[in-house]
């Protein structure tokens, strides 16, 4: 491979890697469904805190509904409060940090000092989907420079190999920085719709791409998988017993009923059924956008009819949480930070009646 297309690739990749691997309130978190709150218990009574915090870490270990959150960590150089971790609601269990490359110090120490104090776990994402509009564009932008340059179509790599390299780039992130695990997202093709020659192309790319996840995870077993996507379109289920949760993209769901139709479409043989957790999204900071985040009666916000159909009886499958896109815009709210976050919380993980 010639100079020029190296040169490109490696901008595409880093580029990859840097954006995708795949944005006046009080200030205070607390656990639901105890109200305590942390900036002034902490420095009033700090054997008080202290057994809050033992509290906390016991209660994520224990069975309960999970809350998992992606986090918009773009801002290095953080803008407000929003742009902080350690101002998460304590409940939440997994944060994924959107922006996992090169994190700040800051980003670094809070991580730790949440992760130890409060046992929340951080990861990142690993997306087949993106990776592969990665290189479609990367390969536009070549061949738009083909003519100018001299370069020869033929050394354009292939996506296979394009897709080994970044993923051997992305996957050592988290021994780098410290993460917790990686999720793997990957939503395929429906099966029942290829032939032949497109199962044996969508075989070499489950093997390019899970299959090197899946070699990694077996030398690094102190790190978490999770599974993002479309297990039904998976050639090989192998990687979903290996998974502590299955992430059902949800953003679609209009209603309670498209919520249990896609786990519904999930649920096939090879698919542990008991361990799904679906995606929503939060509502858009563009007051233009009046979707975002709501159902589609316009007045129900995703994160609250998610949470509430959590907590549902499902007889074919288990419901083990939910997860949060985009959680930094639930920051924003005037009477109380993170309110939908923390009342999703409280919906699947009721406190006791006295």
């Amino acid at each position: 491979m010639n100079n020029i297309i190296s040169l490109k690739r490696g901008k595409w990749v880093a580029g990859l890697l840097a954006a995708l691997v795949l944005t006046a309130c009080s200030d205070w978190t607390e656990v639901e469904p105890v109200a305590i709150n942390e900036a002034d218990i902490a420095m009033q009574n700090p054997a008080l805190y202290a057994g809050y915090l033992e509290n906390l870490r016991s209660y994520k270990k224990s069975v309960h509904k999970v809350m998992i959150t992606w986090f918009n960590n773009s801002n290095k150089v953080p803008l407000s409060r929003a742009d902080h971790t350690d101002v998460l609601p304590d409940s939440i269990d997994i944060v994924s940090m959107m922006h996992p490359v090169n994190p700040a110090q800051y980003e670094l120490d809070e991580m730790e000092k949440v992760r130890s104090e409060k046992g929340t776990k951080f990861v990142y994402d690993m997306n087949f989907e993106a990776i592969k509009l990665i290189y479609e564009e990367m390969v536009a932008d070549m061949e738009d420079a083909a003519p100018e340059e001299g370069v020869a179509m033929a050394e354009i790599p292939a996506f296979v190999d394009f897709l080994v390299d970044t993923v051997n780039q992305i996957l050592p992130l988290a021994r780098k920085y410290s993460y917790d695990g990686i999720i793997i997202g990957y939503k395929g093709k429906n099966i029942l719709h290829m032939d032949e020659a497109e199962k044996q192309l969508y075989t070499t790319y489950e093997k390019a791409f899970i299959g090197i996840a899946e070699d990694w995870h077996e030398r690094n077993s102190d790190k978490m998988i999770i599974f993002e996507g479309y297990p039904q379109n998976l050639l090989n289920k192998s990687i979903l017993e290996k998974s502590s949760y299955i992430i059902i993209p949800s953003t679609d769901a209009g209603n309670s009923a498209k919520l249990s139709y896609n786990i519904m479409a999930a649920n096939v043989e090879g698919v542990p059924s008991d361990r799904y957790i679906i995606s929503v999204e939060t509502v858009s900071l563009d007051k233009e956008d009046v979707k975002t985040g709501y159902w589609a009666d316009g007045v129900t916000r995703a994160v609250t009819g998610a949470s509430q159909w959590v907590m549902l009886n499902h007889d074919d499958y288990s419901i083990a949480g939910l997860g949060i896109k985009n959680v930094n815009n639930d920051y924003f709210n005037i009477a109380r930070i993170y309110r939908c976050t923390r009342d999703a919380i409280s919906n699947m993980n009721p406190s006791p009646k006295k």
